[in-house]
């Protein structure tokens, strides 16, 4: 009897693991998705005290063609780690506004747990949260905006395998530490006076004076702005609360909360803020930026980490119509 017991047994254990096998979690698909953040972002959140599971927040510049990422310290200000150059992104500066533009987005997004998607068609992945409140206001269209491998975009940021593989270890560690969620605020560039005067004329000026806002306001408290939306407009760090859609009224007084950082603790996190720089390709430049005029039914060809080159073709939709979700 204990040897059929025990054969049963067996038999049980062989189902489960056979179950568990095929209902396997999509990051189980893609060892990539639970690859350890890399060594030297260890390292550097141990000589600056700060947990691997602590929130993050995600800077886009779309002129430099370069990710930030910034971790949060216990005192809830924030410092930066590393800053990743995108291999290629789509379009020009300005709002993404409608399905199909083969624009990338700008403005104040972000995701949860649910934007990860380690089963992307394009090695790894997260959705930047694209339509935000705003966008749905104002009538823009569109899905399934990423940030992901492989070096080729329709709309989205792309990166070399490589460095996808980094920073979406650091998404998935501040998630898996109690982050809600993920801020990713993308900007036509550094938004510093110099670079807003060089671009003065530009047709999609009158949409930056939010991200310039809060851009100077993350310099003022290192904590990432808080982003409210009425009156089918951006509201930066409202003191009082914006809980109705995003087309109602504002309310008639908003005011400004900020907690400014003394000048001692400026000095110690501008220190601290000395990020580490990654190596990889930039494919875009300033003249190629400025030329970029009417969207093309073939996506611009790039190389991914492994060297082979990554196309897209035949499609002149956002790359969510690529099923990103999905793997090959």
């Amino acid at each position: 009897m204990e040897g059929l017991n025990a054969r049963l047994r067996r038999a049980v254990d062989a189902v489960v693991l056979c179950a568990a096998l095929f209902f396997a979690t999509p990051a189980l698909a893609n060892p990539a998705a639970l690859k350890a953040a890399p060594q030297d972002v260890q390292e550097l959140l141990k000589t600056r005290a700060i947990a691997p599971s602590a929130p993050i927040y995600i800077r886009v510049f779309k002129e430099e063609s370069e990710l930030e990422v910034w971790k949060a310290r216990s005192d809830g200000r924030y410092v930066a780690i590393k800053t990743y150059p995108i291999c290629t992104w789509s379009g020009t500066l300005g709002p993404k506004k409608s399905l199909g533009d083969q624009m990338s987005p700008e403005g104040f997004y972000g995701f949860t747990a649910d934007g990860l998607k380690p089963d992307s068609k394009y090695h790894l992945a997260f959705n930047v949260g694209y339509p935000n409140a705003l966008d749905r206001a104002l009538g823009r269209t569109g899905n399934f905006i990423m940030v992901h491998g492989q070096c080729v975009s329709i709309g989205c940021f792309a990166m070399t395998n490589d460095l996808i593989e980094e920073i979406y270890a650091l998404a998935r560690d501040a998630i898996e530490g109690g982050a809600e969620r993920v801020p990713v605020h993308i900007f036509p560039f550094r938004m510093t006076d110099e670079n807003m005067k060089r671009h003065a004329g530009h047709t999609a000026a009158e949409s930056w004076p939010p991200l310039k806002e809060a851009y100077d306001d993350f310099a003022r408290t290192q904590e990432p702005p808080r982003i409210g939306v009425c009156g089918s407009r951006y509201v930066v760090n409202p003191m009082t609360a914006i809980t109705g859609a995003a087309k109602d009224a504002c309310p008639a007084r908003i005011g400004k909360l900020l907690a400014p950082l003394s000048p001692k603790k400026a000095r110690k996190l501008a220190f601290l803020s000395t990020p580490l720089f990654a190596d990889g390709p930039k494919t875009r430049s300033i003249d190629d930026i400025a030329a970029w005029n009417e969207p093309s039914l073939v996506a611009p060809t790039g190389t991914a980490s492994s060297g082979k080159p990554a196309k897209i073709t035949g499609n002149s939709s956002d790359n969510g119509s690529l099923t990103p979700f999905l793997a090959q």
